[in-house]
């Protein structure tokens, strides 16, 4: 299970030892209270000034410590709570690229919200409970004990079948909240995608569409939530009259205790007392094991976020070393890949390709053959299964990830910003860049005039993944950010797919500015653009079929004349 950090614990142990204190000045208050009843009864004198002063004492220091109780409880609740989620957001930050591609959305947005927040209950509420209770239980007893074996046996024996009832209810409840969680999981996809698709959704008017899933997903959840109410409430029920059982048959124990002259009667009054105290709690611990089961499945689904693997931080080469023109910038032999060990179905066989520096390389084929997978082995998102791949003269596995994508800027027809300014989505490209650099990289990028012509320039937000600038814009400040990083490689995935005529010209003009004197990879579905490509690289079935440049390619009239000519 997800671990607290131990470096809270003083304010845990704190907390424990003030409930302890608590409860004893209870007991003792109590106490003195019975031996003045036993002696007012006996016939003896009892100064009421004498009687009152220590329990005012008592409440007062009892009032204090209740006080840094919840203090030293509260403090360690949100301590731990805030560790986990800088824990749990950094290590997600960490995994691979893998893991976010094949998890959903929707499940990771549900753990980071609705699970979280089941997290934040059991440190806030559940374990600072059980401590209490159990601090209650245990204290209780030896006064108990002390006071007469008999009433903690009796008490006791009354109690294991609500063992077993409480038991069976939290199987239950278990089972149906893991299955409200995954429903959850479902929502939260549904909405997420109805709201990135709204153009889409609008334009095709699937409304009815979207509303029909979201209200089957939501009637499911309801349906699993009222499960969960139904046995909740059974089980407050249940408890409720499985705890009365044992308060009578203590009570009447008591009496007939108190008439045999076992225990005196002001004994029996702190006895009644005592017992209202301990009661409850020892009714929640055995209970709290609905409250646990079902905040279990939470945090296992957290846990299972912890268990995954960091992308891996090894590697001797932390830096770009010098570039050795003679030998190739990126060489492939023999590189095999396949998704979630499917070794059945190969992404890619046995790729071979050698790149020298300042050449200008593509990669065509339909789609689904592994033209953008290229792209995700060679930044290190995903790790090939066989085959050898050196990037600038150095064997991957010896590259630092970070040193490595060091390498590469990519500018790809899938642009992302983020819903913050222009200026804040350029210096992606460079930690500390200044503001003469951002502004130089938006002038190669031929988008200069037109942010200066925004009412807030550089300080304008751009919205969601940039729904507030065009296709063209958001294409050439992505250009601006890969200028900023002056990488050494481009990797271009098609950047002029999808805008118009206009757009294209400023975009191609940015792209051979930015391309001047790099190393450039493009991934091509407007094969006219490849035209000037020293070599060529066809894909069909995971396999190179052809390489050329392109006259020599047409020559061949294979599959690369084949999808020329069909434009």
């Amino acid at each position: 299970m997800v671990k607290p950090s131990l470096r809270h614990g003083y304010m845990l142990l704190l907390f424990i030892i003030c409930s302890i204190v608590l409860n004893e000045i209870i007991i003792i208050g109590n106490d003195f209270i019975a031996n003045a009843t036993d002696s007012m009864l006996s016939g003896q004198q009892v100064f009421l000034p004498e009687f009152f002063t220590p329990l005012i004492w008592m409440i007062l220091l009892g009032t204090v410590i209740s006080y840094f109780k919840g203090i030293f409880g509260k403090h360690y609740s949100s301590m731990v709570q805030n560790d986990v989620r800088l824990s749990l957001g950094q290590h997600l930050l960490k995994l691979p690229f893998s893991y976010f591609d094949t998890k959903g959305t929707g499940s990771i947005l549900t753990t980071l919200i609705s699970d979280m927040e089941e997290m934040e209950r059991f440190f806030s509420e559940i374990l600072p409970g059980l401590f209490v209770n159990f601090i209650i239980v245990l204290t209780s007893t030896i006064y108990l004990i002390q006071m007469d074996v008999m009433l903690i046996i009796v008490l006791f024996a009354s109690y294991p079948i609500m063992l077993i009832v409480a038991d069976k209810l939290s199987k239950k409840l278990a089972n149906i909240i893991k299955k409200l969680r995954t429903h959850m999981d479902e929502r939260t996809e549904q909405a997420y995608d109805a709201i990135q698709g709204i153009i889409v959704g609008r334009s095709y008017n699937l409304y009815e569409l979207h509303k029909q899933k979201i209200d089957t997903i939501i009637n499911n959840m309801v349906t699993q939530a009222c499960k969960s109410t139904r046995i909740s409430s059974l089980g407050w029920v249940l408890k409720n009259i499985i705890t009365t059982v044992p308060v009578i048959i203590c009570y009447l124990f008591a009496l007939y205790e108190t008439k045999q002259g076992r225990i005196s009667v002001g004994d029996m009054l702190a006895f009644t007392v005592i017992l209202n105290r301990i009661l409850y709690p020892i009714g929640d611990i055995v209970f709290c094991a609905n409250d646990i089961r079902e905040i279990g499945v939470s945090l296992k689904r957290i846990q299972e976020i912890y268990n995954q693997k960091e992308e891996r931080t090894d590697g001797t080469i932390y830096k770009i070393p010098n570039i050795n023109q003679a030998a190739p910038m990126i060489e492939w032999k023999d590189i095999d890949f396949y998704y979630n060990n499917n070794c059945d179905r190969y992404v890619l066989n046995k790729i071979n390709f050698s790149i020298n520096a300042g050449e200008q390389t593509a990669f065509v084929g339909g789609s689904g053959e592994g033209k953008s997978t290229i792209f995700k082995l060679l930044c290190g998102f995903y790790e090939k299964k066989n085959g050898e791949y050196t990037l600038l003269g150095h064997p991957f596995k010896d590259w630092n990830l970070k040193a490595a994508r060091d390498c590469f800027s990519e500018v790809s027809q899938n642009i992302f910003l983020f819903p913050e300014t222009i200026r804040q989505n350029i210096a992606c490209g460079k930690e500390n860049a200044t503001e003469e650099e951002i502004i130089e990289a938006c002038k190669n990028a031929n988008i200069h005039d037109f942010i200066v012509s925004l009412p807030k320039g550089y300080d304008t937000f751009v919205g969601e993944r940039g729904i507030c600038l065009s296709g063209g814009q958001r294409q050439r400040i992505s250009i601006a950010r890969a200028f900023l990083k002056n990488a050494p490689i481009l990797l271009l995935d098609e950047p002029t797919a999808s805008v118009d005529m206009e757009a294209e010209q400023k975009i191609q003009e940015a792209i051979e500015k930015i391309s001047a004197g790099k190393t450039v990879i493009t991934i091509a579905h407007r094969l006219s653009t490849i035209k000037n490509a020293k070599k060529i690289y066809v894909i069909s079935g995971g396999k190179i079929v052809e390489i050329g440049n392109h006259k020599e390619l047409m020559k061949k009239q294979g599959i690369y004349a084949e999808m020329y000519a069909k434009g």
